[in-house]
């Protein structure tokens, strides 16, 4: 009898949200699976990843863009309902009971930022999928790109939403902040699809502040429960980066964010 895939969890966000941390967290409940860096290889294949992890122990939680990306064939990242073919359904879900079977657990957990703008190809694949939406004061994210960005000569970093090539003369820091604000209202529109018990929106600022209550608002939504003993452990060494383009951006920088993506910071419930 095949394995029953029941709720699989989503995270998205725009890269740099928090949601690795997030990820990484919620990875460590004694429920969830999800994919490994030393099983991402072969991942729709139970007794190939089985041989793979003879003699390893790495089950650090990973993207897996290989498997979520797989079925992308045009120049962005983003994918549709029309995307969810029988064949790709296949895979994914394959994918999904192999790591079920190896964890021998009953949910499974994915993050990959590029999902953001999946989210309706994925809701095809897995009907009954929960999704939790990291979001993070734009300015934050646009000040972490343009710092990833930095370390590749300037060329563009990360998730590539409908629209992305439109960011590339622009000066780095400005096609930043349009990048988090492309790919957010991409996964907002999409999310509008959903019925709420499917939906969750996460404030980074709120995780990071409060960090075993977001834990265990998420658990409620997807039916799972925390050891709070151990979620005390958990969480002891989260903290927030927000400071970081307080202090580092000019003024003028920071007002021509604020030019940019106020507007939807402000429906976010952000202060300009």
């Amino acid at each position: 009898m095949a394995i029953e895939i029941r709720a699989p969890i989503f995270i998205l966000g725009c890269p740099r949200s928090g949601t690795s941390v997030f990820y990484e967290k919620l990875a460590q409940h004694p429920d969830i699976a999800v994919i490994s860096r030393a099983m991402k290889k072969m991942p729709s294949s139970l007794l190939a990843t089985r041989l793979l992890l003879l003699g390893r122990r790495n089950f650090q939680p990973t993207e897996a863009e290989n498997v979520w990306g797989r079925f992308c064939r045009g120049d962005d990242h983003a994918l549709g309902p029309d995307d969810a073919t029988p064949r790709a359904r296949r895979y994914l879900h394959a994918v999904v009971r192999t790591h079920l079977a190896l964890f021998g657990k009953p949910r499974f957990l994915a993050k990959c930022p590029r999902n953001s703008v999946r989210v309706g190809f994925l809701n095809a694949v897995f009907p009954d999928a929960v999704f939790v939406h990291i979001v993070r004061d734009g300015r934050a994210v646009a000040y972490s790109i343009s710092r990833s960005r930095a370390k590749e000569a300037g060329a563009y970093w990360g998730t590539r939403p409908p629209g992305w090539r439109d960011l590339l003369e622009l000066p780095v820091l400005e096609a930043s902040a349009l990048q988090w604000k492309l790919i957010t209202e991409h996964t907002l529109r999409a999310a509008e699809a959903l019925p709420p018990e499917r939906y969750m929106e996460l404030r980074y600022e709120e995780f990071t502040a409060r960090p075993a209550e977001a834990l265990n608002a998420v658990a409620a939504k997807c039916g799972l429960a925390w050891d709070q003993a151990f979620l005390a452990t958990l969480v002891g060494d989260i903290e927030s980066r927000n400071y970081k383009w307080r202090e580092s951006l000019a003024p003028a920088e920071v007002a021509r964010m604020n030019e940019l993506i106020g507007g939807l910071l402000v429906r976010l419930g952000y202060e300009l």
